[in-house]
């Protein structure tokens, strides 16, 4: 990896620990010296596979350990929460609690989990099984359930969102996904960025996400950018892309567009700084 981002913002910069066509850890070693943060995935469940997730998780904690580096984790994608069927919620609450349970050595920093829609039910029903699966979640996390956060997807944020917060969850704002499904970009930066733990960047192309970084998210990028600044931001922005060439560009992207963030962090760090000239950058 030629271009690196390590250690350079105010806030940690992450990549999917899926950017290359091998496993987990070959892709964890490749990002060590180029990100701060690595996600690690996991999008199906052990119930939906029939399959162990099998993680060396005391070979992360090392790899953690020489390079720096944090884990943000992304929860199955397969979790429904908002079922009618009241074992198959249980089912979901059950791998959620078993994945963090596990990952707990690694000290994530946040665990970000879809609320899938259900289109067979009315969304007063869907919420109220939400409601149910969401406080039963929140009593078995008891202290951490601040590191599970809640990401937006292909809905409005405002169906879950109350939810959320009554059962003291964090939020995951995904940028891509707001351009995408074309949600209110202004009513996602200053309503509900100020309440996430972790933040994701991505490319829209021919109708699809996860794609590089271009031209057109450059204005997106740039307001991300001032935003996270003026709220003193210091959680991670994680580039959610699966190939490395699209993860190069992408941090091209970013080094350009937030150039001035970290020359302030740069300056900071070998003592020429102010703390005025942060909120001026």
């Amino acid at each position: 990896m030629a271009q690196t981002l390590k250690g350079k913002f105010p806030w940690r910069i992450g990549a999917t620990s899926y950017v290359v066509p091998a496993d987990l850890m070959t892709n964890v070693r490749l990002l060590a010296d180029t990100v701060d943060d690595v996600q690690l995935l996991f999008f199906e469940s052990f119930a939906g596979t029939g399959m162990e997730h099998r993680v060396d998780v005391a070979g992360l904690k090392q790899i953690a350990r020489d390079h720096d580096l944090t884990y943000t984790v992304h929860l199955p994608t397969d979790i429904r929460l908002g079922s009618a069927d009241p074992h198959r919620r249980e089912q979901g609450i059950g791998e959620i609690v078993r994945l963090i349970n596990e990952l707990e050595v690694l000290s994530p920093l946040s665990f970000d989990l879809h609320l899938l829609p259900e289109p067979d039910l009315p969304d007063s029903e869907w919420q109220d099984c939400l409601d149910q699966s969401l406080g039963v979640l929140s009593k078995r996390l008891g202290n951490a359930v601040k590191l599970l956060a809640i990401e937006n997807i292909d809905y409005p944020l405002s169906l879950v969102l109350p939810l959320v917060r009554s059962h003291g969850f964090s939020l995951c704002l995904d940028a891509g996904h707001i351009q995408r499904y074309g949600h209110d970009f202004e009513e996602a930066v200053q309503s509900f960025l100020p309440l996430a733990g972790h933040v994701h960047l991505h490319g829209v192309a021919d109708g699809r996400d996860h794609r590089a970084l271009g031209t057109k998210e450059v204005p997106l990028v740039a307001e991300f950018g001032e935003k996270l600044a003026a709220i003193e931001y210091t959680g991670v922005v994680t580039l959610e892309v699966y190939r490395k060439d699209w993860l190069e560009v992408s941090l091209k992207i970013l080094q350009e567009t937030w150039w001035q963030y970290g020359a302030v962090a740069i300056r900071e760090e070998d003592g020429s700084g102010s703390g005025d000239e942060r909120g001026t950058a």
